[in-house]
């Protein structure tokens, strides 16, 4: 990814998350639940994490989100040269779809050759 793709991309995030803290009634003395809560994590450390522990399945999970965030849709399609940039290899892509959707995070819909197309369930 090039380093403007990577700015407007994060100013796009920005954006978003202006328009949702606007958007959200305000907090009046309530503590935020555990589910409520949420972390902007760079792609870069993820990536960095992801290798440094050897859990590139984390990172595809990461990358999930990403990919829903970008879209603006919880349903999106995943290819190979996506996360091979990342260094994630097809087959663990397959693996971590496969458990992510075994987990109940996510429901993929395969079609022969072609790259699934991913729900993300319960964004």
């Amino acid at each position: 990814m090039r380093d403007d793709e990577k700015d407007a991309d994060e100013l796009e995030f920005h954006a978003f998350q202006r328009r949702v803290s606007a958007a959200a009634p305000p907090r009046v003395g309530r503590a935020r639940k555990a589910s409520d809560r949420f972390v902007k994590v760079p792609l870069l450390w993820a990536e960095q994490a992801a290798r440094a522990t050897s859990t590139p399945k984390a990172f595809v999970w990461i990358w999930l989100l990403h990919m829903a965030w970008r879209a603006k849709n919880s349903t999106f399609t995943i290819s190979n040269e996506q996360l091979r940039a990342f260094g994630v290899h097809r087959n663990t892509k397959y693996q971590a779809l496969k458990e992510l959707e075994r987990a109940g995070l996510i429901q993929v819909s395969r079609a022969g050759k072609k790259a699934p197309l991913v729900t993300l369930l319960y964004l």
